[in-house]
């Protein structure tokens, strides 16, 4: 009994030794790049089971002995280790890990570690672009990724941006990139109908949390038929496990016109309106007008066409969760002005993202997004009379916008059609209308409801066997509205009018995938992936118009009883797509990969015999890194990782328009009888368009990730092009054409992309990401290898696509002012503007004009340059000093031409305003001017600047070098945060758009009206100051 007393007693001894060692540590755990607190962050004792997290105020506490260690660690950033001394406080600084291969990124229908993706796939955080003031997530792009080109073709809001994978691939098919938001392949584009609505705005910047483009044969054959324009996969953000952490988002922004367009005032306007009305026999019609105030009217119009913009953006959320079940939830709220006058973006948003595990075996989830969005715009036709920028920039500079004794107030013709004409003695040629009433009292707006959702189950059947279901819609429903005001303009003839439109549009789409992994004797590392999905869309629409309406209070909406003339239409169209997939990864300890997938589309678009089509895909990779002799060469310890690999695979575009195959019917009228009508003739051969994709990389990793290159050279050729081709008049179809599969075209080119963390120290860092593209474009055939020419632009075997088509400019006759021209056999010839004829061109004797010529489309045009860019890239620079940053982004495209249409109507010869260039024009011999800019004639503008064909007088040089983005931020420091009751605090401000150096004469050298490489008439670019702050409690 003795003896078991001391026993127990000794026992009691140690644990109270113990005991009375243990003690409970704390502290906060920050980021170290921005100094904010950090949540979720795993604290455990090294060697012990469990542990604990941080809380949303970055703050933890645990229970541990003297001498213990604390490991602490977080996804995305470094791993640290503490040693407990005599302090009960202990407070750490993580920081961002660089990009390592055992990331995880996501694929189609997947995903797998960084190291294990043996195609070309570039990633992109979505918060390298959150302090930037964006309509939608599509134009911060640009620059990004190697081999993606974004181009923002104007500046009205919800204009969607050009992308372009790997360049152009197809004449008239789809150009664009399928979009994949959390497995769902979704709608993208312009939806809008009578003003631009992009379909991507409907998704809040703020809920994305990452970027996945697939540009290779090997990442992209998955997805088929969709794949041709490569693949973008978007994932939104989801809950983590610890406590509940909110933030608030928001920035205030305003914007300007980032360049406006150089006119005559009212003095130059007069005397360059007079010369050419008395060059052609007139007397003078322009005159200045009284100001009332001791002056003239001088009016600049574009002072009514933009204006300063106003926007702001809000968006709160709250995350979080367990190991058992995470969530997130956002609100956003958006509300943007455009520079351009009647232009605006409103959004809101819900999103609600919820993952439950239930046991070990199964789990379910739901993602799922709520938006409207609300669009207004101007007309926009680059060659409309209420076109805003062509009208815009004919308006008179000698006469006023408003007139107070007129019943609208503004400045409007006796004829109630034309802008009032002042003391001059005619009206503004072709009536065009008072632009600043067409934009303050005309209306062209959307409004699109959308629902974006994803429901899915997961089911683990055993140790690396996987099967799970999804079901997602994407559901469209937009309301389309224009109005004309029957007071003045183009609403006087109809007496003012009306169409709305209703589009409802629904994606189902479902998938059933079953994903075996299993690695064996730590070597054999094997990925099996069976896929079977089914999509179905249906869109319709109806549309009502109406003209001749009783009142102008009936502006917002269609109403009974108040208009004289209805019409309707409507139309339905309904598409199913089924597929099958197999996919199988394997690789060798890391060390050579191999790997191939073929996929079954089954497409109702297609004829029977042509419905279904197969896209097989191969790839293979070799780390040589891995290999022994590489591992022990001493002088080879800085290369963490180097790979070599390449891919080949076959993939479609199915985006060639709805049933082209059938012969199709329209309602018809004969003999005052409705009817039905042939329409066009069917083509049961149809197929869609099918590229052969080739890539070979390689992949350079230093210094333990820190530094990262990446090389790539890509072709893809592109056959079946699908196209119209002529048939005979006698067939008595009335469009003359069939749809058919001609044609081919091959790009090709070379990635690079370098990007790593150049300085890192505990107070500086300098993150630098390099990103150079070049490409190649080549037309290889054409049906009967004829030539496909347009206004500017030619398809043509072994050009370039859609390459600029026309007339070689030689200048100015200095001795009478005509333009002149070099023929096809090397003659230069005049064009005689007096009576509208050719002559020969005499350089010993200008002032001959006695020998004919011709200037003839046939043999005197020719191939000026191409419209697509030949290199691009970015450069986007990140310093951090403590709690500030610093970002600096820019971008450069070069290697093209731009046809500047915009010069050409700048140039005009009727009654209407000018550009400042015209001020160089021929006066005389003694006054000859800038050698470029001929006499001027009125109404002879179609003669003197040959605005029908494309000359190398108006065709400039594309490169250029624009400072994107220019941000700074400031972390507010915790210990004033914290007073606040706030864990983090975050403030910045930023410029968007700040300059561009380039040799193009118009607003900007990506301006693309056509998309043909054509500025014309183009709404300006903004340039965007930005303030705003990041919240977190």
């Amino acid at each position: 009994m003795k003896k078991l007393l001391q026993s127990l007693f000794i026992l009691l001894f140690i644990a109270t030794s113990a005991i009375a060692q243990e003690r409970t540590i704390t502290g906060t755990v920050t980021a170290h790049e921005d100094g904010l607190p950090l949540p979720g962050v795993s604290v455990k004792i090294k060697g012990a089971i469990g542990g604990t997290t941080t809380g949303a105020d970055g703050r933890y506490s645990i229970r541990a002995n003297n001498g213990a260690t604390l490991e602490f660690s977080s996804v995305g950033f470094v791993t640290i280790s503490r040693v407990l001394t005599t302090s009960n406080t202990v407070n750490v600084s993580l920081s961002n890990e660089a990009r390592t291969l055992t990331d995880v990124v996501v694929v189609g229908y997947g995903s797998v570690a960084r190291k294990d993706v043996t195609g070309s796939q570039s990633s992109i955080a979505a918060k390298e672009f959150n302090d930037r003031a964006i309509p939608s997530f599509d134009k911060a792009l640009a620059g990004k990724a190697a081999g993606v080109q974004v181009i923002t073709p104007n500046g009205l809001l919800g204009q969607p941006a050009q992308v372009r994978i790997r360049g152009t691939n197809t004449i008239t098919s789809g150009q664009g990139p399928l979009y994949v938001v959390d497995g769902v392949p979704i709608f993208s584009g312009d939806v809008g109908g009578f003003t631009s609505s992009n379909a991507l705005a409907d998704i809040n910047p703020n809920d994305i949390e990452s970027f996945e483009v697939l540009k290779d044969g090997a990442s992209t054959a998955i997805y088929g038929s969709r794949a041709a324009g490569g693949v973008i996969l978007i994932t939104t953000k989801k809950g983590k496990s610890g406590q509940a952490t909110f933030t608030y988002d928001g920035y205030y922004a305003v914007g300007k016109v980032s360049k406006r367009y150089n006119q005559l005032n009212a003095e130059e306007f007069i005397e360059i309106a007079n010369e050419r009305l008395v060059a052609a026999g007139n007397a003078p019609q322009a005159f200045s007008m009284p100001d009332g105030q001791g002056g003239i009217v001088d009016t600049d119009w574009q002072d009514y066409l933009f204006r300063t913009a106003q926007q702001q953006n809000h968006s709160v959320s709250a995350a979080g969760g367990n190991e058992k079940a995470k969530y997130y939830f956002s609100l956003g709220y958006s509300d943007q002005e455009g520079v351009i006058v009647a232009n605006s973006l409103k959004r809101y948003s819900i999103k609600a993202n919820f993952d439950q595990k239930v046991n070990k075996v199964f789990s379910f989830g739901l993602t799922s997004g709520f938006t409207y969005q609300d669009n207004t715009g101007p007309q926009t036709g680059s060659n409309t009379l209420s076109g805003n920028i062509f009208g815009g920039l004919r308006m008179l500079p000698n006469v006023p916008v408003y007139d107070a004794t007129n019943v609208t107030g503004y400045n409007i013709a006796p004829n109630r059609t034309a802008l009032g004409r002042g003391n001059n003695l005619i009206t503004i040629s072709d009536n065009i209308g008072n632009q600043r009433f067409v934009l303050d009292n005309n209306i062209r707006r959307s409004q699109t409801y959308r629902l974006l959702a994803t429901a899915y189950a997961e089911v683990n059947l055993f140790d690396g066997l996987k099967f799970r279901t999804q079901v997602g819609v994407d559901n469209q429903n937009i309301d389309d509205f224009i109005y004309t005001d029957p007071r003045a303009g183009d609403g006087v003839s109809s007496n003012g009018s009306m169409s709305q439109a209703f589009s409802p549009i629904i994606r189902l789409n479902l998938q059933n995938v079953l994903s075996y992994n299993k690695s064996f004797a730590d070597a054999h590392n094997l990925s099996v992936t069976l896929v079977q999905e089914f999509q179905n869309d249906r869109s319709s629409f109806y549309q009502a118009s109406i003209s001749n309406l009783t009142d102008i209070y009936w502006n917002q909406n269609i109403v009974s009883g108040t208009f004289v003339t209805p019409t309707a239409t409507g139309g339905l169209v309904r598409t199913a797509l089924e597929s099958y997939l197999a996919r199988v990864n394997y690789n060798f300890k890391n060390k050579y990969y191999i790997g191939g997938s073929i996929r079954s589309d089954k497409n109702s678009n297609l004829p029977t015999a042509n419905r279904v089509g197969y896209f097989p895909g191969v790839s293979a990779a070799y780390r040589i890194s891995e290999e022994s002799f590489f591992k022990n060469s001493s002088g080879l310890s800085f290369v963490s990782d180097l790979r070599l690999r390449g891919s080949y695979a076959e993939v479609g575009n199915v985006n060639i328009g709805n049933f082209r195959y059938l012969g199709q019917y329209n309602a018809a009228v004969y003999g005052a009888q409705p009817g039905i009508g042939f329409s066009n003739i069917g083509n049961y051969n149809l197929q869609w368009e099918s590229q052969k994709k080739v890539d070979v990389g390689l992949e350079l990793g230093l210094f333990a990730g820190r530094l990262n290159f990446t090389a790539d050279y890509f072709r893809q050729n592109t056959d079946g092009l699908v196209q119209n081709a002529p048939t005979a008049p006698s067939l008595g179809v009335p469009s003359n054409t069939i749809t058919q599969n001609i044609g081919n075209i091959v790009n090709s080119g070379f990635e690079f992309s370098l990007s790593g963390d150049i300085v890192k120290t505990d107070n500086f860092t300098y993150n630098a990401n390099f990103t150079f593209t070049t490409q190649k474009n080549i037309v290889g055939s054409l049906r009967e290898g004829q030539d496909q020419i347009s206004t500017y632009n030619i398809i043509r075997v072994g050009e370039s696509l859609n390459s600029f088509y026309g007339y070689e400019y030689a200048g100015v006759n200095p001795a009478n002012g005509n333009p002149l021209y070099i023929k096809g056999n090397g003659q230069i010839i005049q064009g005689n503007i007096t009576n509208q004829t050719y002559n020969v061109y005499d350089p010993s004797n200008p002032s001959a004009t006695g020998v004919s010529a011709i200037l003839s489309a046939t043999t005197d045009k020719k191939v000026l340059g191409s419209s697509l860019p030949k290199w691009f890239g970015g450069l986007n620079n990140t310093f951090t000093y403590k709690g500030f940053d610093l970002n600096v982004f820019l971008r450069f495209q070069g290697g093209n031409k731009i046809y500047n249409r915009t010069r050409v109507d700048q140039l005009n010869q009727n009654f209407v305003n000018n550009g400042t260039e015209i001020l160089g024009r021929w006066q005389s011999a003694a006054n000859p001017g800038d050698g470029v800019t001929p006499r001027q004639w009125f109404g002879r503008s179609t003669f003197i600047n040959r605005d029908g064909d494309a000359t190398t007088r108006f065709l400039e040089d594309g490169k250029f070098l624009r400072l994107d983005n220019v941000a700074f931020g400031y972390n507010v420091p915790k210990s004033v945060s914290s007073k606040l009751k706030v864990s983090g605090i975050r403030l910045y401000a930023s410029a968007q758009n700040l300059f561009v150096i380039t040799g193009y004469k118009g607003l900007d050298p990506e301006t693309n009206t056509t998309g043909a490489g054509v500025d014309f008439n183009g709404n300006p670019q903004q340039r965007t100051f930005t303030f705003g702050a990041n919240l977190r409690f």
